[in-house]
């Protein structure tokens, strides 16, 4: 398989210091010769007929120029670059800085990948502007593939190359030209370390590695391609087609289906949202080993269990006979859905994480690695932030071999510390007007709002009678005071810090926070009127797939065995269900969820003196994860 040799195939670099430029300069106008050269010789006249040098030219007259992985020029090589105007300095090697067995293997490379030559060796050389030895600074130079290398002028080092201290800074009417001894160190950035198949046989990280290629999208560039005569029909024909390579993990928190708004599709695709071959980043990068995603594979499965079929939950009413979306292959879903939530939570940039002071971009990679345990939490490119509690320790989630990239590090992991809270979650609704279930002839029979109450009220209540959350809570009011009412509620996280808290297969107790009804009143007023609270019984429903839509066209019911009271006394959490079992999970689809219904029952003339109502006020609906 050609993705798993030794060397690089597909590795999608942006020339960083070429943008620096104005979009209108071009590169003759930006990088001109501004200083009066000393000779007429240019950088290839002063090293062609070094006979010290002689491997490199013999690479360099070949060698296809690219302004991109998949934009070779093809009739410009570096020899032109080196022999032409723009002015750059050329750190080339000699021959004594390879063995002849590995200048032998360079020129196998230039004739089956050429890419990899110019990406590893001659881009890896050059850079613009002059770079002479004067000076005692250390600077960092910014190589022509993107790479930036530390010049280190006192000490006459390229990356820890040592210079040629006779053949230094030899002037040219294009540039200058260093020669080296040792070749100047190539550094990966995150994506073409994971790209490269030669690594990822090393360290055992095939399966992630064929999940990053698989995501590999070729686009046309129709703008760099050169037009042809157009065909028999007219369409225009290329007789020069410029495609290029683009990952989608990189550049997206969700990718919908093409086909959206139609009845034709089910889930989504995740990213890590992160460009990790930016080489001016500063990321610390899990790569899960094939024997760390088996484990985690073999834990986690369970959750995601799915059916043959789910009724759309945005297109239903109230008998649940809704449209009905059918999986062809739950397995093939479940590896899909897990796929997504195990690999892309794996990317942190430093700069976002916040030490122990809550301060952001106060890190280097090294620092946050050595000090992580001081940083206030973690949080991954994908949205979710993670802290320690009594079950996991955010400083373990680090653990590995440590790789040093030219944008960051990669934690090579041969177990999995992410914390199983960040795959089944507890499920946290905070209540409101959207979280209302409302489909087809389905109505809600109450007027409701949100009603809200002062800092100075919920302070002088909160010790006494319990927290609203967020200072707010949903007022439930039946049209008529001798009406019941029902309300069915969306079971899908909307208050937690993780970036998504889907229902999942597995246990679940389910609770629901009921608010006293004087809590809307005034700070001046009577806290309980004539001193009797206001009384709710009250029922519940899930309702959720039970492995039977394809037949029954409907979701399946289970209720509380009798009517629940809230006492109307304070804000308390009322257990509904208890170890209660979603047997296929939501995780990952598109409009398909649980919904719990709270009914209120009615009330009689004794009901009512007792203190009983058919409202109800609700704070949140808690799914609590049992696994």
């Amino acid at each position: 398989m050609k993705t798993r040799t030794k060397y690089i195939r597909l590795i999608s670099i942006a020339l960083a210091a070429m943008t620096a430029a104005s979009c209108s300069d071009t590169w003759d106008e930006h990088y001109g010769v501004v200083d009066s050269p000393v000779t007429n010789k240019t950088i290839w006249d002063v090293i062609k007929d070094d006979s010290q040098l002689s491997n490199f030219v013999e690479l360099a007259e070949k060698a296809i120029y690219y302004r991109d992985e998949n934009k070779p020029q093809k009739n410009y090589t570096v020899k032109d670059l080196l022999n032409g105007d723009q002015i750059v300095t050329a750190f080339i090697p000699t021959n004594d800085a390879y063995t002849q067995e590995q200048w032998d293997e360079w020129k196998k490379i230039q004739e089956e990948y050429p890419y990899t030559l110019h990406q590893q060796l001659m881009a890896n050389t050059i850079t613009l502007w002059r770079q002479s030895t004067i000076g005692n600074q250390v600077d960092t130079v910014t190589m022509i593939n993107g790479k930036k290398i530390v010049f280190d002028k006192a000490a006459h080092t390229i990356g820890g190359s040592p210079l040629d201290i006779d053949k230094s800074n030899v002037s040219a009417k294009n540039g200058i030209v260093h020669t080296i001894t040792s070749p100047v160190p190539f550094a990966y950035n995150l994506y073409e370390y994971l790209k490269d198949g030669a690594n990822a046989e090393k360290e055992n990280m095939l399966i992630f590695h064929d999940f990053l290629v698989e995501n590999d999208t070729t686009l046309f560039d129709e703008n760099s391609s050169i037009e042809g005569n157009p065909d028999e029909n007219g369409n225009p024909t290329y007789v020069d087609s410029v495609v290029f390579v683009m990952n989608q993990l990189m550049y997206s928190r969700k990718r919908f289906p093409g086909t959206i708004n139609t009845d034709q599709y089910l889930t989504y695709d995740e990213g890590f949202c992160a460009p990790i071959n930016a080489e001016d980043s500063a990321y610390v990068m899990l790569m899960p080993t094939d024997n760390a995603y088996r484990k985690a594979f073999e834990k986690l499965q369970g959750y995601y269990k799915y059916a043959d079929a789910y009724i759309d939950s945005e297109k239903g009413d109230q008998n649940n006979a809704g449209l009905l979306r059918e999986v062809s292959n739950p397995d093939s879903l479940t590896k899909k859905s897990f796929h997504m939530d195990f690999f892309t939570p794996i990317v942190y940039n430093v700069n976002l994480q916040p030490n122990a002071y809550g301060r952001l971009g106060l890190w280097t990679p090294e620092s946050f690695l050595q000090n992580c345990a001081e940083a206030t939490y973690f949080i991954n490119t994908y949205g979710d932030t993670l802290r320690s509690d009594d079950t996991w320790q955010k400083e373990n989630l680090f653990q590995g071999n440590k790789v040093k990239l030219s944008n960051g590090y990669g934690i090579v992991a041969d177990t999995w510390n992410l914390p199983a809270k960040l795959y089944k979650p507890d499920i946290n609704i905070e209540v409101g007007a959207g979280t209302i279930y409302n489909r087809g002839n389905f109505t809600v029979r109450n007027s409701y709002d949100v009603i809200g109450f002062s800092n100075a009220v919920a302070s002088a209540w909160v010790d006494t009678t319990g927290h609203v959350s967020h200072d707010n809570y949903l007022a439930l009011r039946p049209n008529s005071s001798n009406n019941a009412l029902s309300v069915e509620f969306k079971l899908v996280g909307n208050d937690q810090e993780l970036s998504e808290a889907e229902v999942m297969s597995g246990k679940y107790d389910i609770y629901v926070v009921c608010v006293p009804s004087y809590y809307a009143t005034s700070a001046d007023t009577i806290l309980v009127p004539d001193g009797i609270y206001e009384k709710t019984r009250f029922g519940a429903t899930v309702n959720y797939n039970d492995g039977n839509a394809k037949t029954s066209k409907k979701d399946a019911t289970f209720s509380t065995k009798e009517y629940l009271v809230y006492e109307g006394e304070k804000v308390d959490t009322i257990l509904l269900f208890e170890d209660f079992e979603f047997p296929y999970s939501y995780k990952n689809l598109i409009h398909n969820y649980p919904t719990l219904t709270i009914s209120t029952r009615t009330v009689s003339s004794s009901d009512r003196r007792k203190g009983f109502r058919t409202s109800i006020n609700i704070d949140r609906i808690i799914l609590k994860s049992k696994d």
